[in-house]
């Protein structure tokens, strides 16, 4: 029969961040598949340029790195315009989840989520901010390095910028919903002091529970007893007798 126990902030910590992972898990995949869908087609669309460019035909583009004639890159943080009320657009980068300040509940939630194996796909696309330590959209290249063309991150194809932000908000929300997931869960997990409660009240999170390691004190052998008794009237460290 099982022994219950006395359950604690850390332990509760844990089981609601390992309920909230499980939660948005299905969400994981598809969102990684939008991204790597937009990943290719900003890169065709890329390479398509460069290609129509005069005296940069693909198959020269080896040769053409190595010798330093144009500049690289396999990477990008694409930006697009925002459209502003009362002003001209402006250029921004894609943001797909905020750093909170002074949130550091949120900003440990955000992080595990992106960490966990659903959301591998995810991550492999994303970046983060030098400054701000916002998530940001960041593409790779998928045939690795190419030509670099000068305003290369600005998406202007609208069904381009169109799938770009859906992928942002879509991501957005699902942070949002593991936030407010967690908060409940923790809620149910704080009316409860053992873990006997928790198994009445919510059997999924009770298997999440960690066992509290088991405080078994060995005896001490005879011999070892004998010893430090020994040690005990010389005095540690014994004191050499003088001839």
């Amino acid at each position: 029969m099982q022994k219950h126990f006395t359950i604690t902030n850390a332990m509760r910590d844990k089981v609601a961040d390992q309920l909230t992972i499980q939660a948005v898990a299905q969400h994981g995949p598809r969102i990684a598949a939008d991204l790597a869908a937009l990943n290719e087609q900003f890169w065709a669309a890329h390479c398509a340029a460069v290609e129509a460019l005069p005296g940069l035909s693909k198959k020269h583009w080896p040769d053409l790195i190595q010798a330093g004639a144009v500049t690289a890159t396999a990477s990008c943080e694409p930006t697009y315009m925002q459209p502003r009320k009362d002003n001209d657009p402006s250029e921004q980068q894609l943001v797909t989840i905020y750093k909170h300040r002074d949130d550091d509940v949120r900003n440990t939630l955000v992080s595990k989520v992106l960490c966990s194996p659903e959301y591998a796909g995810v991550t492999r696309y994303l970046e983060r901010q030098h400054y701000h330590c916002h998530w940001v959209i960041g593409l790779k290249s998928p045939t690795g390095s190419v030509p670099r063309l000068n305003h290369m991150r600005l998406i202007t194809d609208p069904a381009l910028e169109s799938l770009a932000l859906l992928i942002c908000s879509d991501l957005a929300g699902v942070i949002e919903a593991a936030v407010s997931f967690r908060a409940q869960a923790m809620s149910v997990l704080q009316a409860c002091r053992s873990s006997r409660q928790v198994e009445d009240l919510f059997p999924e999170a009770a298997k999440l529970l960690p066992q509290p390691a088991k405080n078994n004190k060995a005896l001490a052998p005879t011999e070892l007893a004998a010893s430090v008794r020994n040690m005990l009237s010389q005095g540690v460290p014994p004191v050499a007798a003088q001839a």
